[in-house]
């Protein structure tokens, strides 16, 4: 190969990395965002029933 053809795959190959890059970035978010949720529904369900709550986590309820 010459350099022109090779300056040509590699500028291919840097391009479809972007791509994939980008696209791995937007499922990262995704995953974040599903992982959020899945905290709030965690907390929601220790708001509702407490008394499931592990020993090594803080009382949410304040201390008279």
């Amino acid at each position: 190969m010459d350099a022109l053809s090779l300056r040509a795959e590699f500028e291919k190959q840097i391009a479809d990395a972007d791509s994939k890059i980008e696209a791995a970035e937007k499922t990262l978010k995704g995953l974040q965002e599903y992982r959020l949720k899945l905290q709030g529904g965690m907390e929601t369900l220790e708001l509702l029933d407490p008394k499931e709550a592990t020993p090594s986590e803080p009382s949410a309820l304040p201390a008279e």
